[in-house]
């Protein structure tokens, strides 16, 4: 484990810590005793990801290492999660899911669990399992992110959360390479618990060079952001 990963642990951990104390539910499959996949399930009132809500559960994650997938170790995670889930006052568990990348998450999956679509925002789909009695449909978070621009600067926005780690490693590589420009840059940093944050702009996770998204899908390399803000410096 490198320096930058252990970091990102060490804040997370106690960014976890928290949210367990506050009803998150954390679950790791295991095959012969072997860490293979994991599922995160949050109150919705707590949810890094969205979408915006009250009295259901959000899984925001589940995933299956490559080797180890087809072996069932997913169903029997999600079987635990809505058992939990049952145990409690939640009338719903939300997930996210999607057609593509096919690994992630994938619809037919939640399908297959008893869940079915009850929104959708571009290919994200909210899929729902009803628990018990009625609620209210959570509504999935749309950018409401606009540009404003600063005379004789490039401005970086910067949107992140400590749940994903790919998410809070790229926020730290992007607040090191902002330094290196100094004044040239105005710098807006937005961590999406701080409040009003989730609802004023929409975003999780997203990273901006005068108003253009610059994204990789993995954590941007600091090589990457240094080049997006000197192609941004070179066109003004």
């Amino acid at each position: 484990m490198n320096n930058e990963v252990a970091e990102s642990v060490r804040r997370r951990t106690q960014w976890f810590l928290e949210k367990w104390q506050n009803g998150l539910v954390s679950l790791i499959g295991l095959l012969k005793g072997k860490h293979v996949g994991f599922l995160n399930m949050f109150p919705i009132e707590i949810s890094p990801w969205g979408p915006i809500g009250k009295e259901l559960y959000v899984i925001n994650c589940l995933f299956v290492t490559w080797d180890y997938q087809k072996n069932g170790v997913g169903k029997r995670m999600m079987s635990s999660a809505i058992d939990i889930a049952r145990s409690t006052s939640r009338k719903w568990i939300i997930s996210f899911g999607y057609t593509d990348p096919k690994w992630y998450l994938p619809v037919s999956f939640f399908e297959k669990s008893g869940f079915r679509e009850i929104s959708r925002n571009g290919d994200e789909r909210l899929m729902m399992l009803a628990l018990s009695g009625k609620a209210e449909i959570p509504k999935q978070m749309v950018s409401k992110y606009t540009y404003e621009p600063v005379e004789g600067k490039i401005v970086v926005d910067l949107f992140f959360n400590r749940f994903c780690s790919t998410s809070d490693i790229e926020a730290y590589r992007v607040m090191r390479v902002v330094k290196e420009f100094k004044d040239n840059v105005v710098f807006n940093l937005h961590e999406i618990e701080e409040p009003g944050v989730k609802e004023e702009f929409g975003l999780p996770r997203a990273f901006f060079v005068n108003g253009k998204e610059i994204f990789w899908g993995y954590e941007a390399p600091e090589s990457g952001i240094r080049q997006a803000i000197v192609n941004a410096i070179n066109c003004s």
